[in-house]
């Protein structure tokens, strides 16, 4: 990853919007290895105890979703997630050195749906956190047709706004703000907390919309992403692991929020 030290100026937008978005990030090289990267996790088949796929019903029936759960066994992203870069602008932002709490590729294949306004804190705090922060790198370009990320400004402080009864944001608030599309080009990073309100649309093109979203904490709270992940498997597993006859509605609920997989 290329230095960006010559863009903190930009962080001074983080204080205000809990966002901030650095263009060009990665070199050519870097976008080579991590849009291959991303088809090798494509292609790797479903296997119950690993990483976890996650599917959705597209325009074209069932397809990918989402890929978590991928460190262990990808030893470039594993290294790439741990960049000297990456880890030292997050230090900047949160005040002290991050440790890795989720990791995921939304693939948002054409045809894929949308995920509703939503923040991430609720799904993040199942032990005793309250602050996150999520790079956002797009591996394809982000647009208005392919569904990109949109975002609300000059909320940053604002804590936990209304929610619906399944997590979501009311539909009230929702429709009394503005909502900022971010595009993006490949190699663009997005850097948000926790607390953003954010939603994207589906995809309508014909061409997928992929982005990897990393996932820190403050390394003060503690190393949890094993436990993150063991918790989630049991409450929301992968398609391959779901046990017949078992309703995982109930405890699937934080684990689901906003997301269009089934």
């Amino acid at each position: 990853m290329q230095s960006i030290e010559h863009q903190h100026q930009q962080f001074r937008q983080w204080n205000r919007d809990g966002f901030v978005v650095l263009r060009s990030t990665l070199s050519e090289s870097e976008k080579a290895d991590l849009a291959r990267w991303v088809e090798e996790l494509a292609g790797w088949p479903e296997a119950p105890g690993k990483w976890m796929k996650w599917y959705e019903q597209g325009s074209a029936g069932r397809q990918l979703c989402r890929v978590e759960d991928f460190v262990p066994y990808h030893r470039g992203l594993a290294d790439f997630l741990q960049s000297s870069d990456l880890t030292r602008v997050l230090e900047s932002l949160l005040g002290e050195p991050a440790a890795l709490f989720k990791e995921k590729i939304n693939f948002k294949l054409p045809g894929g749906a949308g995920f509703q306004p939503h923040q991430d804190a609720p799904a993040f705090t199942s032990f005793g956190q309250s602050y996150h922060v999520t790079v956002m790198i797009a591996v394809d370009p982000t647009t208005r047709d392919n569904g990109c990320l949109e975002v609300v400004e000059a909320l940053h402080g604002s804590g936990l706004l209304p929610q619906a009864s399944d997590g979501t944001l009311q539909r009230e608030w929702v429709e009394r703000q503005t909502w900022k599309p971010v595009e993006m080009q490949p190699g663009d990073v997005l850097i948000f907390d926790s607390y953003l309100a954010h939603r994207s649309g589906p995809n309508r093109t014909q061409k997928p919309r992929r982005a990897l979203y990393v996932t820190y904490n403050r390394v003060s709270a503690g190393s949890h992403r094993d436990a993150y992940f063991q918790q989630k498997r049991a409450a929301f597993p992968p398609e391959c692991e779901r046990v017949q006859g078992v309703d995982y509605s109930k405890t699937a609920a934080v684990y689901n929020l906003g997301n269009p997989i089934v």
